[in-house]
């Protein structure tokens, strides 16, 4: 499982990404942070659900069943390596895309030493626009 994803910051504007028809939870603890990565993708048609703690998202992604997922890698609850590493072992949820969004990139061992597949996207804090949809894009293999 050496298989890393890049960190997107690069690439289409904020129009190139219509999310309509999708379902994406958003997980943080910051309401500010909830705030602006959900108010991105409604601003871009999806559907958003959002939770503030582990096991809130643990609990809404399989009762909602999400295209992507974004998750913080600091939240209260139920740790965060956890969570990612459940929903990696859950076969109905095998098709769920996982986008690690943080403000401490130095936690990343919490998910890339597990025995799970690593997360198809992986950005720091703070994020823009622009590079949230392009990692959004990206992991859930949208065209431009």
């Amino acid at each position: 499982m050496s298989e890393r994803p890049t960190e997107f910051h690069k690439g289409a504007g904020p129009d190139a990404l219509s999310l309509a028809g999708r379902k994406l939870v958003v997980a943080d603890d910051e309401p500010d942070q909830l705030t602006y990565l959900a108010t991105v993708f409604e601003d871009h048609g999806a559907t958003v659900l959002r939770a503030t703690n582990g096991d809130e998202t643990l609990a809404m992604v399989r009762s909602e069943r999400p295209d992507l997922l974004t998750l913080d890698l600091e939240m209260p609850g139920r740790d965060v390596g956890e969570v990612f590493e459940a929903l990696r072992k859950d076969p109905e949820l095998d098709a769920l895309k996982i986008c690690i969004v943080t403000g401490r990139p130095e936690l990343r061992k919490l998910i890339y030493q597990r025995s799970v597949r690593p997360p198809e996207g992986f950005l720091t804090k703070p994020v823009t626009e622009e590079s949230l949809l392009l990692a959004v894009r990206k992991c859930l293999e949208l065209s431009h």
